[in-house]
């Protein structure tokens, strides 16, 4: 076990221990920096590549710097009895405050917590394959712990806001703050620990629908496959091979099915969407809809299309007013992308379109994007 010291940008020397071999110092250093890119708020706007900085490693210790500070950003060295001394003040874990609410105590026993990794102990392991400890939830929120100081109560781990599990990520997690949340008196935001969870790999035990944080080895026994990885790389093959690709959503409760297109933004300026019919249905009007408008300025607010569905049936053309639906098209250009989409709607028997109001179809048959 090697003790090192490290200084943040506008923080103090912090301590932690590591087990690592004095040959892989440098690569330690550099691993405990990338974590505090992900886990110091002074740093988290800042590039996560390391190509963006200057590291200076002088034998004993490193510092990184960045054009746009003028000091360094993070600092490490090997921990001297004499810094050991001056290391910085260990803040003392609150007492619990909802403990008979609970029923149980929100900290584990404190021989659990003893074995817990402590603070930055686990930098050296790739993400998927970090031990999870302990799980806590809530009405509005999960966390995944991994390294956990049982002086403080600060803890490092994996954790999701709401519901959308994509959105989830690693980073510090405060536990006394999570104790004592408890808004207007209601229960139901209390946070409590599984006491069922059983610990074991973050790759086995992490919800799904999480971004991946593989370790990248194609042959890893423990780090699951990225899926959205290995999808984005087939819909930029299709992309480059055809100009664009139609990327299908299938019904689920309480929402119709939609397909859209991806890409065709780089050769015609705008995209397609169709929604409420047969999947396969769709995507075959879709490309007849992109064949209509090739070597066109696009469609404009209710245009209306003839040929394209059978017995007659017209297409009306509306812009969309959101792309919040197209997760993909995301994926593959950023999440800042800005490309107008543009639906096709179909009318209802009686041949009246969802933008009339004397319209028979239900909203949700046909939803307007």
């Amino acid at each position: 076990m090697t003790g090192i010291r490290m200084r943040f940008l506008g923080h103090p020397w912090e301590r932690t221990t590591v087990s690592v071999d004095v040959g892989r110092r440098e690569e330690v250093f550099i691993a405990l920096f990338l974590r505090a890119l992900e886990a110091v708020p002074e740093l988290r706007a800042m590039p996560d590549d390391l190509d963006a900085y200057t590291v200076r490693w002088d034998g004993e210790g490193v510092s990184v710097y960045h054009p746009d500070v003028e000091q360094a950003i993070f600092r490490a060295e090997p921990e001297t009895q004499r810094s050991a001394q001056r290391g910085a003040r260990v803040r003392t874990r609150p007492p619990e405050l909802w403990r008979e609410e609970r029923g149980h105590g929100f900290y584990p026993a404190g021989e659990v917590l003893a074995e817990s990794p402590g603070l930055w102990a686990t930098v050296l392991e790739p993400h998927e394959h970090r031990v999870v400890g302990h799980r806590y939830v809530s009405s509005w929120g999960e966390w995944y712990v991994v390294e956990v100081d049982d002086a403080s109560g600060q803890a490092y781990g994996w954790s999701c806001l709401g519901g959308d599990r994509s959105q989830g990520r690693w980073g510090p997690i405060d536990l006394p703050a999570l104790e004592s949340f408890r808004p207007d008196s209601d229960l139901s935001q209390l946070v409590t620990r599984d006491l069922e969870f059983t610990p074991d790999v973050a790759a086995n035990v992490l919800p799904e629908g999480r971004p991946h944080n593989s370790c990248e080895d194609t042959d890893c026994p423990v780090c699951p496959p990225d899926r959205m990885a290995e999808h984005v790389a087939r819909l930029r093959g299709i992309i480059a091979e055809h100009g664009f690709a139609v990327q299908a959503v299938y019904a689920d409760e309480g929402s119709a099915p939609y397909c859209y297109t991806v890409g065709l933004h780089e050769s015609l300026g705008h995209e397609f969407v169709m929604a409420g019919l047969d999947v396969w249905a769709m995507q075959g009007v879709l490309h007849s809809v992109v064949e209509r408008f090739a070597g066109s300025s696009g469609p404009v607010p209710g245009e209306v299309l003839d040929g394209l569905l059978a017995n007659g049936v017209q297409l009306l053309m509306c812009p969309v007013q959101s792309l919040e639906p197209f997760a993909m098209l995301r994926e593959v250009y950023g999440r800042e992308a800005a490309v107008p989409y543009w639906q096709a709607v179909w009318p209802d028997r009686d041949g009246v379109f969802p933008t009339d109001a004397s319209c028979s179809l239900s909203p949700g048959t046909q939803p307007l994007l």
